[in-house]
């Protein structure tokens, strides 16, 4: 399977081009799903592979997640990518 399963990027690509705060909105969605879960940063980044101070760069919206970052997580959530990012356009 790959990693982009469930993407659907012409849900959202017109906010991603225009909304300058479309990062800090998946980081919102990305943490809201990792709470609905009953999960930690700690656990997330153990499970996924991705360190732990950037998991929380990313959730802080220091730093933007990548697609694989988003990919990782949303499969350790039982979830999709594209989720995260129709979230943050709606």
């Amino acid at each position: 399977m790959s990693l982009l399963h469930g993407v659907q990027s012409d849900t959202y690509s017109v906010d991603m081009d225009t909304d300058p705060h479309f990062p800090t909105k998946v980081a919102r969605s990305v943490a809201a799903a990792i709470e609905a879960a009953g999960e930690s940063t700690k656990s997330v980044a153990d499970a996924t592979g991705i360190a732990r101070v950037t998991l929380i760069r990313r959730l802080t919206g220091t730093t933007p997640f990548t697609v694989a970052e988003l990919a990782l997580i949303a499969r350790y959530l039982d979830t999709t990518p594209d989720k995260f990012m129709t979230e943050a356009a709606a």
